[in-house]
């Protein structure tokens, strides 16, 4: 044990320890980066049909993927009363 604190009582054994200790803090934070980026996270799975994305009447609402579709606004907009968001897409 004597000998371990000699070597790290010595100025230059010091030095040397604290670059090779902020570069292991760095290479681990830098690791711990990259797997957490390229790891696969609970991601749900993919689904098969497409999602009804409600909008207000008069608006506009898109999905995640929308690039590629048609808009297409008719000429009937609701005032007053309107369906909820939940209640549109299904059959009545």
């Amino acid at each position: 044990m004597g000998s371990l604190w000699s070597f790290l009582a010595k100025p230059k054994n010091q030095k040397t320890l604290s670059w090779l200790g902020g570069g292991a803090a760095i290479a681990v934070g830098g690791i711990w980066v990259v797997v957490t980026y390229l790891w696969p996270h609970d991601r749900p799975p993919p689904e098969a049909a497409p999602k009804i994305v409600c909008a207000q009447p008069g608006a506009v609402a898109a999905g995640h993927d929308a690039s590629g579709n048609t808009i297409t606004v008719n000429g009937n907009v609701l005032t007053g009363d309107r369906a909820p968001c939940v209640d549109v897409g299904k059959s009545h």
